[in-house]
C-alpha cells in the first residue's frame, strides 16, 4: 500500500529553500518526490492520502549526541533542573524522602548550582540532615558531578584514605572531612553501589525514552549508554533495545556508540551483526576531559576564577594514545567528548597521527571551546563535531566568569566552524539540555542566554537553514547513510518531521516555540499532537 502525502510544504534539504508539492510514500521509502499531479498518479483507490492542511515537513530530525537511557531515568526521577534556589532544592529532596520505602535510594537528577543566587554546592551533611536512613545521591545537570550523604558513601565503601582516581576529584573541607561532592571519574565510587537495574527496568527506560523523543519530532538519535548501567552492562543495554524492537513497541532509528570500557564486550556479541532495523553500532566512545561547570575541563591556561586549576584529563596522553590506537586495531571510528582548547587539540593531534580506516568519520562531542589551532588541525582531518547549541543558551554568562572574556569569544564557535568546512551536528547531549530541535535550531540563530536574555557572540550564529540541516542532512554523514537518509527525496528513507509553523517564516524569536504536527518512521505516524 502506499500514501500520498500532500498540502504541506516539503522542504527537501537539497539546497536552501529546495521544495517539492507532494510525496509518494512505499512501505518504508519515498517511491516520489515532486509535482502533485504526479504524485497523484501513483495512487489507487485503495491508498492512504495523508492532507497536512499545510504543514511544513522536513526530512526526519536526528539528535546526533544523546543519551537515552539517561533520558528516560530523568523522566521518571525526581527533576532538580527546574528548581532555582538551593533551598528549594533541599525542599524538594525532603518531600521525596517522605514518598520512600524503608531503605529505597533517593537518586536526583540535574541540579545546577548556577542557577542559584547561593551557589555553595550542598554538603552531604545537609542531606545527613535530611535522612540517615536513605542512601541519597543529587546528579549535577552537566552528569560530571554529584553529591551523596553519609550512607551512600558508606555502602559504597568510600573514606577519607579512598585514594582519588585518575581524572576525578572527591571533595574534603580544610580538615579533610569528605563533604560528598564527586566529580568525573570519581562519580563511579558512589554509583557503582547504586540498586542494580535490570533489563525490564532499562526497557522501560527506553519506551519512556523514545515516547518523548518522537514527540519532540525526532526520528533517531546517536545514544551513549552501554557502559553506566552495573554489571553485565553491555548485554543488559543491548538485550534491552533489542527487546523493544522485537517486541513492536515504538520504533526510533538508534545509532548507539561503544564505550571503551565495554570494547571487549562488543568485539565478542556474536549478535552484533544481526541486522535490526533500528539498532546499530558505530565509533568507540572516550572521555578526554570534564566539563566548565566543576572546572575540569582541560584547558590550556588556568581557569581565570581559579587560577590553582587547568581542569582535568580524564587518561594520561599515552593511555588515550593507546585506547586510540586499539580503535585503529578493530577498524573503529573515534567518538571523544571535548570541551576544553587543550582537551580538542590532543585529541585532534592524535587523531592525524592514527587515521581511521573505519567507514565512519569521526567525532568531535562538544568542541567547546576552540581554538584557531584546534580549527586548522580539524581542518587536515576527516571528521565531524557533535554539538550543542543549547550549551550557549545555559552556559552564558556564567562562562565568562569561569574563562575570562578573551577566551569566552572562542566558545560554540558555530559559524566559523561551518566556513571553515568543518561539518557541525545539532545535538542536545540529552538529559543534560532539552531534546527538542527546534530548541536548539532556536538558538543555533538567536545565540540567547537563559539567565539574562542576551545573545552572545552573535557573529556565530547560524542561518536557520544551516540550522535545520545539522538535525537532517549532516546528521546522515555520521552514519554513512548521506544516500537513503537526511533528504526528501526518491529512494530515501521516509522519515519526516511535521510542523505546525514554517521555521523559515515566523520571526526567529518564535522557532523554539513551533509545535510538532507528526512525526513519521519509515513510513509510520509515531507520533500525532492531537490538539493540532
Amino acid at each position: 500500500m502506499r500514501m500520498l502525502m500532500l498540502n504541506g510544504t516539503f522542504y527537501t534539504m537539497a539546497d536552501v529553500e529546495d521544495t517539492v508539492e507532494a510525496v509518494v510514500v512505499e512501505a518504508d521509502h519515498i517511491l516520489y518526490a515532486g509535482n502533485k499531479k504526479v504524485a497523484e498518479s501513483y495512487i489507487e483507490e485503495s491508498d492512504d492520502i495523508l492532507d497536512l492542511q499545510g504543514a511544513t515537513v522536513f526530512p526526519g530530525f536526528i539528535d546526533n549526541h544523546v543519551h537515552m537511557l539517561w533520558l528516560g531515568e530523568k523522566l521518571d526521577r525526581l527533576d532538580l533542573s527546574t528548581i532555582h534556589s538551593r533551598q528549594a532544592v533541599l525542599k524538594a529532596i525532603e518531600e521525596k524522602v517522605n514518598t520512600l520505602q524503608p531503605d529505597e535510594w533517593l537518586i536526583a537528577e540535574g541540579f545546577n548550582d548556577n542557577q542559584w543566587d547561593d551557589t555553595r554546592i550542598i554538603d552531604r551533611l545537609e542531606l545527613d540532615a535530611i535522612s540517615t536512613k536513605h542512601p541519597i545521591v543529587l546528579t549535577r545537570v552537566c552528569r560530571h558531578a554529584l553529591v551523596a550523604n553519609q550512607l551512600a558513601m558508606t555502602l559504597a565503601g568510600v573514606t577519607r584514605e579512598t585514594p582519588t582516581p585518575i581524572g576525578g576529584y572527591i571533595g574534603k573541607d580544610d580538615s579533610g572531612r569528605l563533604t560528598g561532592y564527586f566529580k568525573d571519574t570519581a562519580q563511579e565510587l558512589i554509583k557503582r553501589s547504586e540498586p542494580e537495574k535490570d533489563v525490564p527496568y532499562l526497557k522501560r527506560m527506553i519506551a519512556l525514552s523514545v515516547e518523548h523523543l518522537v514527540s519532540k519530532g525526532l526520528v533517531g538519535g546517536h545514544t551513549e549508554d552501554l557502559s553506566y548501567f552495573g554489571s553485565e552492562s553491555y548485554e543488559k543495554v543491548t538485550a534491552a533495545f533489542r527487546a523493544h524492537i522485537q517486541e513492536g513497541r515504538t520504533p526510533f532509528k538508534t545509532h548507539a556508540l561503544v564505550h571503551h570500557d565495554v570494547l571487549t564486550n562488543y568485539l565478542l556479541d556474536p549478535s552484533k551483526s544481526e541486522a535490526l532495523p533500528y539498532y546499530t553500532f558505530g565509533a568507540m566512545k572516550i572521555f578526554v576531559d570534564g566539563a566548565f561547570g566543576g572546572r575540569t575541563a582541560w584547558l590550556n591556561a588556568p581557569y581565570s576564577d581559579n587560577a590553582t586549576t587547568s581542569g582535568l584529563y580524564i587518561h594520561e596522553e599515552a593511555e588515550l594514545e593507546a585506547l586510540i590506537k586499539t580503535a585503529r586495531k578493530h577498524h573503529l571510528a573515534i567518538a571523544a567528548h571535548t570541551i576544553g582548547d587543550r582537551a580538542i587539540e590532543t585529541l585532534v593531534k592524535l587523531l592525524k597521527q592514527y587515521p581511521s580506516t573505519s567507514s565512519l568519520p569521526d567525532r568531535v562531542i562538544h568542541a567547546s571551546l576552540v581554538s584557531d589551532k584546534a580549527i586548522a588541525l580539524m581542518q587536515d582531518v576527516p571528521i565531524i563535531l557533535d554539538v550543542q547549541p543549547l550549551f550557549v543558551s545555559s552556559d552564558f554568562p556564567w562562562v565568562i566568569d569561569r574563562l575570562g572574556e578573551k577566551r569566552a569569544q572562542q566558545l560554540y564557535r558555530f559559524n566559523t566552524l561551518t566556513q571553515s568546512g568543518i561539518p557541525i551536528l545539532g545535538s542536545s547531549d540529552g538529559p543534560i539540555e532539552d531534546v527538542s530541535p527546534l530548541k536548539g535550531i532556536a538558538v543555533f540563530v538567536n545565540r540567547r542566554s537563559i539567565y539574562d536574555g542576551k545573545s552572545y557572540t552573535k557573529e556565530e550564529a547560524l542561518t536557520v537553514y544551516q540550522a535545520i540541516e545539522s538535525y537532517t542532512k549532516k546528521s546522515a554523514i555520521a552514519t554513512n547513510t548521506e544516500a537513503t537518509r537526511g533528504q526528501i527525496k526518491t529512494g530515501y528513507a521516509a522519515d519526516f518531521t511535521i510542523l505546525a509553523a514554517n521555521p523559515f517564516h515566523v520571526n526567529t524569536e518564535d522557532l523554539s516555540a513551533i509545535a510538532v504536527k507528526m512525526t513519521m518512521i519509515d513510513g509510520q505516524i509515531v507520533y500525532k499532537n492531537n490538539a493540532l
